[in-house]
């Protein structure tokens, strides 16, 4: 008797916890549904969706919808969510980085950069690498790309080039917000003739556009000017 009791003490606890998680699943779902403003069919997709990442990840099926749900409140669709969430689980087991932190990151990055949803798992491939060859971590690079990423869109830089430079600054201890503005800041100052490098290039008669009016590039901006 007491063993059928403790047997039956223990299935009770196995489905009130099993309750509970449905129960906050479903209300993640509830959330990221309202927020993407999804019909029933998407709401299924959506689910299926978290619920598949749920398996094959090592995020739970609601970690997985509240990413879903980071990237709604960025302004993509149903389609473009589900399409970019493999690669941000990925991102964030690679890095060890909370998945919401990562999602809310990689959007606000990729809105800054001018990176299309097509275009995300490239630019994460970078934020790995960051994170694995260069001293700074993936995070920090995505909070660099908050702070610069509209100057390096409007000048055409590719993204490979920019991580590049981030990435020297991170060796020299310059890293997160704290690079993004600084290397604004260079930017600023070498294609506006403000600051004292774009006064030295104006005094040389040295520019960061060609004739068709195209920024040169950094590197090549800054070893034009290094040879004067």
């Amino acid at each position: 008797a007491a063993g059928l009791t403790a047997a039956s003490t223990a299935i009770a606890a196995v489905t009130a916890a099993s309750v509970k998680v449905g129960s906050t699943f479903e209300a993640a779902m509830s959330s990221t549904a309202a927020t993407a403003g999804a019909t029933a069919e998407e709401y299924d997709k959506l689910k299926a969706a978290a619920m598949q990442m749920g398996r094959e990840t090592s995020k739970t099926a609601t970690e997985s919808a509240q990413a879903l749900e980071y990237m709604s409140l960025a302004g993509w669709t149903v389609d473009q969510s589900i399409k970019g969430l493999p690669s941000i689980l990925r991102l964030s087991e690679a890095t060890g980085l909370d998945l919401a932190r990562t999602s809310d990151l990689v959007t606000d990055s990729m809105s800054a950069c001018g990176v299309t949803v097509d275009e995300l798992a490239g630019y994460l491939n970078i934020c790995a690498k960051a994170n694995n060859k260069s001293n700074q971590t993936a995070e920090q690079l995505m909070e660099a790309y908050i702070g610069v990423g509209g100057t390096m869109k409007n000048l055409n830089v590719p993204i490979t080039e920019s991580a590049t430079a981030l990435g020297i600054l991170a060796n020299r201890g310059i890293k997160g917000s704290e690079a993004g503005n600084a290397l604004n800041a260079v930017m600023v100052n070498l294609t506006s003739g403000t600051g004292q490098a774009g006064k030295m290039m104006a005094h040389l008669g040295l520019s960061a556009f060609d004739s068709a009016g195209n920024f040169k590039g950094l590197k090549e901006t800054l070893v034009e000017l290094n040879a004067r």
